[in-house]
């Protein structure tokens, strides 16, 4: 069972909407782990009952490789949602942050900021990886 501490840490959820259907198709959260000096991807594509997608997770060290995994799933004609959050209940192991845990303790109580339809830009998402790894978050 992880033990959960009460110290905040930022998280940048991106929502990609399908082009054509304008549906909702890929949920993706973003964290830094600063004990591990690492950032976090927990994502899911669209969950239906007649669609029901696995989670995936991506770990690495740097923006290039991240913003790199991004663009291939990310569809370079699609809009994105960026929403921050500060959540407050993490475990103490960024490893046994899930993609579910996340989806269920993510509230509007937690969110910071949201702009929607924004383009999803390298450039962009650069600057939000760099905020997120300066921000203090200790797990």
């Amino acid at each position: 069972m992880s033990e959960f501490i009460g110290n905040d840490c930022l998280v940048l959820k991106l929502e990609e909407y399908d082009i054509d259907t304008k549906e909702l198709d890929t949920n993706i959260y973003i964290l830094y782990d600063t004990k591990n000096n690492n950032y976090v991807i927990r994502g899911r594509r669209k969950w239906t009952p007649y669609q029901q997608s696995c989670t995936y997770s991506f770990v690495c060290e740097c923006e290039i490789e991240l913003t790199n995994f991004l663009r291939y799933i990310i569809c370079k004609n699609s809009n994105v949602n960026e929403i921050l959050y500060n959540y407050n209940n993490f475990p103490w192991d960024s490893n046994n942050i899930t993609f579910e845990f996340l989806n269920n303790y993510e509230h509007s109580d937690y969110e910071i900021s949201g702009y929607n339809n924004k383009k999803f830009k390298k450039s962009r998402i650069i600057k939000h990886l760099q905020m997120l790894k300066n921000i203090y978050n200790v797990y």
